[in-house]
């Protein structure tokens, strides 16, 4: 493990991620796929011509310079044919050494443009592992590291992950506790690389008018669930003296007006949504309960791969390069939000509420940050924080049997690149 990140002074932190020219912003017509087109940015010099010449290249002090310059000197004949003998076996040396280091650089998959498909698990919108990708393409950051990606976006019913095991797609986004249900059932090969959510994304939303002061309040209430009902949740309860069986469980779906409405007294809500549309757009007071304030240990969205992708060694440097450039999004999008949500409309429909794609951001840029970290960098993630989410979905239903938690999770590539590239510079 890392140890404590470098002091970085914040303001040589922002110049170094401040947005570039906008010139290569996609149309409209052009947002889904999208790939990033630019020529790779240059070659390594690295030709056996070039190397021969340049180690041959004669300067005024060197010995092969002098004699050419030294006519009076006579070699007998014998001497003169080991000479030149030793003037071709030198020329051929060099050659083959040339030969070799032209070899090598075809070799290195760091010099080749490679290319890499990442999905979206949702649609177009300013999550915070969306937009660290809309970031890297439209600033420019996967042409410096010389890779081509196609951005593309889930249609729904677990298109991501099914296209993910096909092989069909490199990377996709996926909640901690979904990873951890389908390693469980039925044994997906999924491995997280990179933790966005340091905590859930889940919450409970009430009428601040409700006389709901806390969870522990929940009792006999009406309380909804979108599609099932959260591990998390059941955990919520159990820390506020409570379980299932003291209050009234009902499907709702994802319309919070019903919450208003007083069909339900606690609607469950994505933190970084459904709280803006309720009180900026319906002009509704609420108050909103995490399951995390009660110490019950929660994580949100994370970069997912295959084992498959990491036991290849071209699509581990495909990966190694994308996680490069989006944890530069990432800190693009930390010094400067506005610039990020501007990269992003990019990629979303046209009539986007762009003040409820900021508070999206937001959100899920706080959620980012904690003291793990700070430490250690952006994306980091540990084995006892899944360990800890494992423990409280095999208690509340959540999974039925234990998984091996170490065997989903693979820190090493976002580890491999440079620290500058995920160093947190803010307070």
């Amino acid at each position: 493990m890392l140890g404590a990140m470098p002091t970085t002074d914040s303001r040589s932190w922002l110049n170094r991620v401040r947005p570039r020219s906008r010139s290569r912003t996609t149309s409209s017509d052009q947002r889904s796929p999208t790939t990033s087109r630019a020529a790779p940015s240059g070659s390594r010099a690295c030709s056996v011509g070039d190397t021969v010449r340049c180690i041959l290249q004669p300067t005024k002090t060197s010995s092969l310079h002098t004699m050419r310059r030294m006519p009076s000197i006579r070699v007998s004949p014998p001497f003169a044919g080991r000479r030149r003998w030793a003037g071709l076996g030198l020329v051929l040396s060099l050659v083959l050494i040339g030969a070799l280091l032209a070899a090598a650089c075809a070799d290195d998959p760091g010099d080749e443009r490679l290319t890499f498909t990442f999905m979206a698990g949702f649609r177009a919108q300013s999550n915070l592992p969306f937009v660290a990708a809309y970031v890297a393409e439209q600033e420019g950051f996967f042409d410096d590291v010389n890779l081509d990606v196609t951005i593309q976006h889930s249609s729904g019913q677990g298109e991501h992950i099914r296209l993910l095991l096909s092989d069909d797609i490199d990377l996709t986004t996926q909640p901690a506790s979904e990873v951890i249900q389908r390693r469980a059932d039925p044994g997906a090969p999924l491995v997280v690389v990179t933790l966005f959510g340091q905590t859930g994304d889940l919450g409970y939303a009430v009428l601040e008018d409700s006389g709901i002061e806390s969870p522990a309040d929940f009792a006999g209430r009406t309380v909804g669930f979108k599609s099932v009902v959260q591990a998390e949740f059941l955990a919520l309860l159990n820390a506020n003296g409570l379980s299932a069986g003291d209050v009234e469980l009902v499907g709702v779906g994802f319309n919070p007006v019903i919450l208003p409405e007083g069909q339900v007294d606690v609607y469950p809500v994505f933190l970084n949504n459904e709280p803006d549309i309720l009180q900026r757009v319906m002009g509704v007071p609420i108050r909103v309960f995490q399951a995390s304030d009660a110490g019950v240990p929660t994580l949100g969205v994370a970069y997912v791969v295959t084992e498959d992708l990491l036991a290849d060694d071209t699509r581990r440097e495909a990966l190694r390069r994308f996680l490069t450039a989006t944890m530069r999004g990432f800190q693009f999008a930390l010094a400067d939000p506005a610039a990020a949500i501007e990269a992003t409309r990019a990629f979303i429909s046209e009539d986007a509420d762009l003040l409820h794609e900021r508070f999206l951001l937001d959100i899920d840029l706080a959620n980012a940050i904690s003291d793990l970290t700070r430490a250690n960098g952006l994306g980091w993630f540990t084995e006892a924080q899944f360990q800890a989410l494992h423990d409280v979905l095999l208690q509340f239903g959540g999974i039925e049997h234990e998984v091996e938690v170490a065997d989903m999770l693979d820190r090493s590539v976002l580890e491999s690149i440079d620290e500058a590239d995920r160093t947190y510079g803010g307070g």
